[in-house]
């Protein structure tokens, strides 16, 4: 698929990036928060810039209906449960979190949430680059951790140990955050920073694992994290070939038996998810979609999302 020289210039529009404000405004209950007189300034992030909220799970679950569609963010989130499970998405994959297991979210992710158990307990915590910046006085500290990279697996594993000290850091931050925010910016970020390494360490161990995958598992596995990354620029299984230095033969046989599912399938999907969202969030006209994401021209686009979705983009558009 290339672009066409037909559309004269480039739309500068972009999916519609959710930040903690529109979170909390579009997806909350406001009503039933009212009622239960629940504190909504407990989970609002005051600054636009240079922000941090945390606050147990279950606090705010009940003021949600799930499923929740896709959204991208624009802040750093990790997710910690001490009990239950929650069903999400993350780019391509879905996958189900569960007790003791700590999920991270980095901006620009298209993630969702599809299912929580009614017995889930934990914490999130989001914040953006400019806090840890300002309060640790480093600049470049969460580039640096892995598990923040768009094609990371986003999931840690803990020990029972580990997971008893991460409920304990979280609930002293908690209890920092709501009582002394102002004062306490300093000392929050320095917390969450050491979490952070600590979780980096870990994270060592889930990289040595992969290893004991299997060759078509490993295949599998590193050209879904190059599809997550390049699907907007790389469409053809030739690129991903050579990337992984395998034929494209190769690459199918290993992707078609790891998941069962031929490879062209995966780049396939991230481009409806990623139109579905430009059509649901954005005013963007099908042809300006049609031409962000590469295609030849509105007509090939509208045939492409009918093929995989059963519906025409202007049809999809019009049931939200």
């Amino acid at each position: 698929m290339t672009t066409t020289h037909s559309m004269k210039k480039k739309t500068n529009k972009t999916i519609q990036i959710v930040n903690p404000q529109l979170f909390v405004k579009d997806y909350f209950d406001h009503s039933l928060m009212k009622e239960d007189g629940f504190n909504i300034n407990a989970i609002t992030p005051k600054e636009q810039s240079c922000f941090f909220v945390i606050s147990p799970i279950e606090a705010g679950t009940k003021y949600i209906k799930f499923p929740k569609e896709s959204i991208k963010i624009n802040y750093y989130e990790f997710i910690f449960l001490t009990e239950g499970y929650c069903v999400c998405t993350d780019n391509l994959n879905e996958l189900t979190q569960t007790k003791s297991q700590i999920r991270f979210v980095a901006p620009g992710k298209i993630t969702s949430v599809k299912e929580i158990s009614a017995d889930v307990k934990g914490f999130y915590c989001l914040f953006d680059k400019p806090f840890i910046d300002t309060y640790t006085g480093t600049t470049n500290f969460l580039n640096t951790l892995i598990f923040f990279d768009l094609d990371a697996i986003p999931v840690i594993n803990l020990t029972d140990n580990q997971a008893q000290f991460f409920s304990l850091v979280l609930g002293k931050i908690q209890q920092d955050f709501l009582t002394n925010y102002n004062a306490q910016k300093a000392s929050i970020s320095n917390y969450v920073v050491a979490i952070l390494k600590e979780c980096s360490l870990f994270y060592e161990k889930v990289l040595q694992s992969n290893n004991k995958l299997s060759s078509a598992d490993r295949i599998a596995q590193e050209y879904l994290r190059l599809v997550n990354k390049h699907y907007l620029t790389k469409r053809q299984l030739a690129d991903y070939a050579e990337l992984l230095n395998v034929t494209p033969k190769h690459l199918t046989r290993s992707v078609k038996n790891s998941t069962g599912e031929p490879p062209m399938n995966f780049i396939y999907k991230m481009l409806i998810l990623e139109a579905q969202v430009l059509l649901r969030d954005t005013t963007q006209s099908v042809a300006e979609i049609a031409f962000q994401l590469s295609f030849e021209d509105a007509a090939y686009f509208n045939r492409f999302f009918k093929q995989h979705t059963g519906v025409t983009p202007a049809s999809f558009r019009n049931k939200r």
